[in-house]
């Protein structure tokens, strides 16, 4: 089976008390706009992550994500560098 990858970008933003909350994830063409527009993103929000996964279309099965990059203020352990 075929699987897809999947590249996203996840950016970070001021929850209540201080607190660092995920905002709304956008899925981008490759690695290289991921993680620009992750940079781009973390001027104007606390933080942006990039990563990429691949999927099982037909099962759904993701392999754990892989960080591309990571800029600004993020959540301790958001996606490990492996």
């Amino acid at each position: 089976m075929t699987k897809k990858t999947f590249y996203v970008v996840q950016p970070f933003v001021a929850g209540k008390r201080g607190a660092i909350r995920a905002g709304l994830p956008m899925e981008v063409r490759n690695a290289a706009d991921a993680a620009r527009i992750a940079e781009r993103m973390s001027l104007v929000k606390l933080g942006a992550i990039a990563f990429s996964t691949d999927v099982e279309p037909e099962s759904g099965d993701a392999d754990p994500p892989v960080l591309i990059a990571s800029f600004g203020q993020v959540p301790d352990g958001v996606l490990e560098p492996a």
